[in-house]
């Protein structure tokens, strides 16, 4: 299963979530919280990980994601 693993993360990019990522989280959830219009904690850090690395966010939740400013979302 260890050899699995380390076959699929060898073929992705892996972005660290550091002190940038943090402050961009910190501030989607209290712009979404001051709106009324929250979004899930995880949902929170993926959107906080593509802003903070400038990047364009592939996925089917649009729904959520597009409550966040400034993300770029493309939907798949």
């Amino acid at each position: 299963m260890f050899l699995q693993l380390q076959e699929i993360t060898s073929l992705v990019n892996i972005i660290s979530f550091g002190r940038t990522e943090v402050k961009y989280a910190a501030s989607i959830r209290v712009n979404l919280e001051q709106q009324g219009t929250p979004i899930g904690p995880y949902d929170i850090l993926i959107a906080a990980s593509a802003l903070a690395n400038n990047l364009t966010l592939v996925t089917d939740n649009t729904s959520e994601f597009k409550r966040v400013s400034g993300l770029k979302i493309e939907d798949w």
